[in-house]
């Protein structure tokens, strides 16, 4: 593994959780995606994801392990109402099957450790003020990665975690989630 990799691993051991706002946009042939949510994770398996905007704007879903989630709208005596799906059904997930589990920072770490294919590291770009080191992986089998060809990850060299995920099928930018106002517990 490439030394950002390790220095991200690291750091993930150290925290027992954080918070960030996260700025999806993903495609599919001609269908496209934004969503903004603020998203908390606790260790081991625990996720809220607030819907600020996107299709399911005003939702908020809830893992806690497991094979399903927890949906509700609105706060007070609306969000009452709450339906159970599972963990990746089509109506919980980003249009390219995404769901909210593999969006943490150790679901990021174990799949660019599991997945085969050709790691490589390198300075990246200045996001938001904030320097970065690029790791890329050219996935073995991209059928088994969500059809994605190439996944780059930008890890800060201040706090060693990811600050913005991009993935391509071919020469064609499909995925970028972008992670924000981190706050670490």
């Amino acid at each position: 593994m490439p030394p950002a990799w390790v220095a991200f691993a690291l750091a993930w051991v150290g925290i027992s959780g954080y918070s960030a706002r996260v700025t999806a946009s993903e495609e599919v042939g001609s269908k496209t995606q934004q969503e903004v949510f603020d998203y908390t994770f606790l260790k081991p398996s625990s996720a809220t994801m607030h819907i600020l905007t996107g299709p399911n704007a005003g939702a908020t879903v809830v893992w806690s392990g497991g094979t399903t989630v927890v949906a509700h709208r609105g706060s007070g005596l609306s969000a009452m109402f709450k339906k159970t799906f599972p963990l990746h059904d089509p109506q919980v997930t980003t249009i390219r099957g995404s769901s909210l589990d593999e969006l943490s920072f150790g679901a990021i770490l174990t799949h660019g450790a599991d997945t085969a294919g050709v790691v490589a590291e390198g300075n990246g770009p200045t996001i938001d003020g904030v320097p970065t080191d690029e790791v890329t992986l050219v996935p073995t089998n991209s059928v088994i990665d969500t059809g994605l060809t190439l996944e780059v990850v930008d890890l800060s060299k201040v706090t060693h975690l990811p600050v913005r995920l991009i993935g391509y099928e071919g020469a064609t930018l499909v995925r970028t989630i972008d992670f924000s106002d981190v706050d670490i517990h």
